[in-house]
């Protein structure tokens, strides 16, 4: 099922399932938590969890930093920075929500950063997990901004997962056994513990 949600700015969001393999995982409502996009047109700011940004072509920057620097440098480059933003984005958003009456879920935030990667134009996102939490967590990407199973613009895209469900498992996480379909357009990969043997 897709719900649909509004931005302060009024912008319609198409908001993606979570797909969570939990026993009747308790979801009682609809998100009700504060926007953490804002665009403001009167000074040209692109807001993002309280930070200015801007838009990028994130494909030719890649490549660009792949000239410069050699692939393998590029990747942990990237890798490293766009895990740290995962991290960042979960700690401001427990941070931010902690006052409310009840705290949010592990699902409701989860939710959060899919909205984000909606509105940041990444792909439509969907999880599966154990209902324990155990590792891996798989992760799909419907109509990615990369379409590549590997690549610096690839590690960009699935770091701020690993660095985000690293956060929130309070684990270091790790990027696994990527593909890319190019009949369903889909982008996926695992999530494991650092040190953890894949399957």
């Amino acid at each position: 099922m897709v719900n649909s949600d509004k931005n302060k700015c009024g912008t319609k969001l198409r908001k993606a399932p979570v797909v969570l393999d939990w026993a009747d995982f308790p979801m009682p409502n609809p998100l009700k938590l504060a926007r953490f996009f804002d665009f403001d047109d009167a000074n040209a700011e692109i807001l993002v969890y309280g930070k200015r940004c801007v838009t990028i072509d994130l494909e030719g920057l890649c490549k660009h930093l792949d000239n410069l620097v050699g692939e393998r440098v590029a990747n942990t480059i990237v890798g490293n920075h766009c895990r740290q933003v995962g991290m960042e984005h979960v700690r401001t958003l427990q941070e931010t929500l902690k006052g409310n009456p009840s705290p949010p879920t592990f699902g409701e935030i989860i939710e959060e950063l899919i909205d984000g990667e909606l509105l940041a134009g990444y792909g439509v996102v969907s999880l599966k997990m154990r209902e324990d939490q155990a590792v891996p967590v798989e992760l799909a990407m419907r109509n990615p901004i990369v379409k590549a199973p590997a690549g610096t613009a690839v590690r960009f895209v699935l770091s701020y997962w690993a660095g985000a469900l690293g956060a929130l498992l309070n684990k270091t996480m790790d990027v696994t056994n990527i593909t890319y379909d190019a009949d369903t357009d889909s982008l996926k990969c695992q999530f494991t513990v650092i040190g953890t043997p894949t399957k």
